[in-house]
């Protein structure tokens, strides 16, 4: 079984929840001291192009199933892992296959969604959505620690006067965790 995707497509990149979710991480990985080798860990997107540009960086890409063990000959500086770690059957695997892969002091960058009533998840293609106790165990579990953490809410508040689901985003309910994460 592998994980449901977003197929990356321009209204993909051009939704405005995507584009101010992009804008709040990169403000957040502003204070990072970003640089060496880079990997995102799943598609390119605009959110790769944006890192590229802001922090003068290369940065590598995945092509596979990350619900699967994989294998790089390097070890990388900077991994980003967003808005992926809710679409993989197992995300411990995945977490667990990473760590031979971080340099000495690099850093997992990683973002979710968290805290949304279960009501309000994405079933279809999110295997997980996480409360923090659930991903403070996982990351524990899969050998990290949390160097910092942020909550953000990628909804802007023109966006709740179309209609309910929007405004209850808007009130606290479309939340993401940006979670920069070393070995333990």
């Amino acid at each position: 079984m592998t994980q449901p995707r977003h197929e990356i497509t321009q209204k993909y990149e051009s939704n405005v929840r995507h584009i101010e979710r992009w804008k709040l991480t990169i403000e957040w990985l502003s204070q990072f001291n970003i640089k060496g080798h880079c990997i995102d860990l799943g598609d390119k997107t605009e959110m790769t192009d944006l890192i590229e540009s802001k922090f003068g960086v290369t940065v590598d890409n995945t092509n596979h199933d990350l619900d699967f063990p994989f294998n790089y000959n390097k070890k990388y500086s900077n991994l980003f892992m967003f808005e992926i770690v809710e679409h993989l059957v197992n995300p411990l695997v995945c977490l667990t296959s990473i760590k031979q892969y971080i340099s000495k002091d690099g850093i997992l960058y990683l973002s979710t969604p968290i805290y949304r009533p279960k009501w309000m998840r994405n079933k279809k293609l999110h295997f997980h959505e996480f409360n923090f106790n659930e991903l403070q165990f996982l990351i524990d579990k899969a050998g990290f620690k949390i160097l910092n953490k942020k909550i953000i809410n990628p909804t802007k508040l023109r966006y709740a006067i179309t209609g309910i689901r929007p405004l209850i985003r808007v009130i606290g309910f479309d939340r993401n965790i940006l979670i920069a994460l070393q070995l333990a």
